[in-house]
């Protein structure tokens, strides 16, 4: 699928929420998704990957953007869902813009909860190589995206996406 940008308007700190923001906008647009943290949006039913989200940020004349880039691991969806999606986003990123405070997840907190397919269930946690680091119940997540995982023996640990995935 090609990229598009969005362009939020808020602070360069809560740019780091715009993947979030663009899984919860494919979400609103299809009724059978659902969100694998930290953003991959997933059929909530099967589990498998609808949509890889990617983003980069930048600043041009215009000020800040993001481009994000959607991939559909089983081929492209056609023009028409293509279209609802871009609305469906842009939507959820100018109303994400508008409610924004100091936390980049605070005003979707709960919507964003309501999404995760994992949440409440056993999960692995692993690092980028695939190396499984600790196991437990996926506990929540806080205002900036890191995910808290239970362990067995009640400990808690806080994982930030930037370095570990969940499966």
């Amino acid at each position: 699928m090609e990229s598009f940008v969005v362009r939020p308007a808020v602070g360069m700190h809560q740019m780091v929420a715009v993947p979030y923001i663009v899984a919860l906008g494919i979400c609103d647009a299809l009724p059978q998704a659902g969100i694998a943290w930290p953003h991959n949006v997933v059929d909530a039913s099967t589990g498998n990957t609808l949509f890889n989200i990617e983003t980069r940020g930048g600043y041009d004349e215009h000020g800040m953007f993001v481009r994000v880039r959607l991939a559909c691991p089983d081929g492209e969806p056609n023009e028409n869902t293509v279209q609802v999606l871009h609305k469906a986003i842009e939507e959820r990123v100018d109303a994400w813009s508008a409610s924004a405070g100091q936390a980049p997840l605070g005003a979707v907190l709960g919507d964003y909860a309501n999404m995760l397919v994992q949440l409440g269930k056993d999960v692995s946690v692993v690092y980028p190589s695939g190396r499984e680091y600790a196991r437990g119940t996926f506990a929540g997540v806080d205002i900036w995206g890191r995910a808290t995982v239970r362990m067995d023996n009640g400990k808690q640990i806080v994982f930030p996406p930037e370095k570990y995935r969940m499966r």
